[in-house]
């Protein structure tokens, strides 16, 4: 007796997107976002799903107090945005393009087409959907649980520019520290101890407020694997 297939929840958040990204293609369309350019506002129901090319966009709520929380930051490769499309109700929080953002998207009409023909698509999403949720959960119990300085190292680690090489390199948040640390799931205070560490390690190198020198990509890439333990 063969064994049985994998459960969809053993794929990864990456395996997902990307089983996403080939299932609607031929619905997507190219479209261009500029920095500070808003995807949608928190309310509305008419929205995209997307698919990044290239840049960042952060998807944040406003307290009563202005307050911005960024909730997720997303990058080349991820998809995200469908919610309302599943659930009928409206965005939750706000979606803003952090620099110029190239990405396939498409409308809601265009994903009840894409479902109608592809109805393994709705799995699909149904699953990067609860992925996301997962991610969100362990992101709550990671501020109250050792390991920290890891997910820090894994963090300033993705930020590195691509084609970066062993060489030192520069790297900037794309938001504010506070913001980072939201949305890595640690406080600002840790984010600024991890951060103090690396720099007495002399992994890394303060250059101002947002900006880090990598003096060791090697040392820095070694830290970041135990946030995958």
């Amino acid at each position: 007796m063969s064994p049985p297939p994998p459960e969809p929840e053993d794929a990864t958040l990456a395996e997902l997107a990307a089983e996403a990204r080939a299932l609607f293609q031929p619905w997507f369309v190219e479209r261009r976002f500029e920095a500070g350019e808003l995807l949608w506002r928190e309310g509305e129901r008419t929205g995209l799903l997307v698919a990044l090319r290239s840049g960042r966009v952060k998807v944040y709520r406003l307290l009563p107090t202005g307050r911005a929380v960024t909730l997720f930051l997303f990058g080349p490769d991820d998809v995200f945005g469908f919610l309302p499309f599943l659930d009928g109700g409206a965005y939750p929080a706000y979606a803003q393009a952090l620099d110029e953002v190239n990405a396939d998207v498409m409308p809601r009409s265009a994903l009840l087409d894409a479902v109608r023909a592809r109805p393994e698509a709705a799995l699909t999403l149904l699953s990067l959907l609860g992925r996301r949720l997962r991610e969100a959960f362990d992101r709550i119990e990671s501020l109250s649980t050792p390991g920290v300085a890891a997910r820090v190292a894994a963090a300033i680690h993705a930020l590195r520019p691509a084609g970066a090489g062993a060489g030192p390199s520069v790297v900037e948040f794309p938001v504010s520290a506070a913001e980072l640390a939201a949305a890595i799931g640690v406080t600002p205070e840790t984010l600024s101890r991890a951060i103090s560490r690396l720099v007495a390690d002399r992994v890394v190198h303060r250059v101002g407020p947002r900006r880090l020198q990598i003096l060791d990509p090697a040392a820095l890439e070694r830290a970041a694997r135990l946030a995958e333990r």
